[in-house]
This record gives structure tokens, C-alpha cells and sequence, in this order.
């Protein structure tokens, strides 16, 4: 038997959490969690490149190097915003060879993989100019994903927390309650 895995009709580690008494042995298929759309912060990225490729052609066509320069500098600046703390991941994929997280194509330093027994939790942020608005937010380790509001989005985080308990056959998070303002 693998880590994690037991004899059919084994009582389950986490039997708290999942309503199912006994569990079997089973191999656990790779799955993908969308917390916020992907397609959707994959084009807010390939925009603002498209953009700032455009200006560098037409600066470096009309000859004007100030301008060439000034527009290196700003997609320096994209690229640091996209891989920067500001920005979150917005899908993880969840599979026995570990979890990867998907930031989006710009985000080439920050897509990483983690391994499968990485510990998580959800927070809950409150958001807004006055604070009144509950958003939810996923970590693992020091990765954090984008801000969700609402039931639904809530059910997708505890889906991938519950879907990371169950390859590991432990509990490895929780849900944290209190607002938490980081």
C-alpha cells in the first residue's frame, strides 16, 4: 500500500471531514481547481504585452530611443506586478506527484510546483473601501491565490483543500474562521 492509502473497510484519518465512514484504496486522478478564471488573467496579460510590444515596434520604428527606453522600463514594471506579491494564482492541479500552481503566462517566475504534502488554509479577508465586503482567499506554503467573494467560490476552495486531504489521507489545513487582514 501507498502513504495514505489503506485496506478496504479502513476507518478514514480524516473521517471528520468526509461523511463516508470507510474509504478504499484508490487511485487518485489529477485534477485542475479554477479559483478565478485563467483564460480571463491570461488576457488581461497577453493585453497589456501586446500593448507595450506595440509601443517598442513604433518607438524603435519612428527611431525615438527615449520612447524605446520609457516602454522597457513599464514592461519591467508588468512583469514585476505579475510576479510580484499583488498578484495571486488563480488554479492549482492537484495530483499524486504534487500540486502545481498556475499564475498565468507571464508569471514565469512564480508558476511553481509544490509537493503533495504541502500544508493549506482558508482565510477570510475583509475587503472594500469600508471593509464590509467577506472575500476568501487559499494558501499554500507562501503562495496565496486572488481574493473570491461569495458561497460558490467558497465551495472551490474547500473542494481543493478537501481534494488535498484526501491524497495525503489526512487532514494537512483548515478553514480560518476570523478575518484576517494581511
Amino acid at each position: 500500500m501507498h502513504p495514505g492509502q489503506g485496506p478496504i473497510g479502513a476507518k478514514s484519518p480524516s473521517s471528520k471531514l468526509f461523511p463516508v465512514a470507510t474509504w478504499r484504496a484508490v487511485k487518485i486522478e489529477t485534477q485542475t481547481f479554477y479559483i478565478r478564471s485563467l483564460t480571463v488573467q491570461n488576457v488581461i496579460m497577453s493585453l497589456i504585452t501586446a500593448v507595450i510590444v506595440g509601443l517598442l515596434v513604433r518607438s524603435i520604428w519612428k527611431q525615438k530611443h527615449h520612447h524605446a527606453i520609457a516602454v522597457v522600463i513599464w514592461g519591467l514594471i508588468a512583469l514585476w506586478f505579475f510576479n510580484g506579491p499583488l498578484w495571486g494564482f488563480s488554479a492549482v492541479t492537484v495530483s499524486p506527484e504534487g500540486l502545481k500552481v498556475h499564475y498565468g503566462f507571464l508569471s514565469v517566475f512564480r508558476n511553481t510546483s509544490l509537493p503533495v504534502d504541502t500544508h493549506w488554509k482558508i482565510y477570510t479577508y475583509l475587503g472594500g473601501i469600508r471593509r464590509l465586503k467577506t472575500l476568501y482567499f487559499f494558501e499554500l506554503a507562501n503562495h496565496q491565490c486572488l481574493k473570491v467573494q461569495g458561497q460558490d467560490q467558497l465551495e472551490v476552495l474547500g473542494a481543493l483543500g478537501t481534494a488535498i486531504d484526501s491524497i495525503n489521507g489526512r487532514p494537512m489545513g483548515s478553514v480560518e474562521e476570523r478575518p484576517v487582514n494581511k
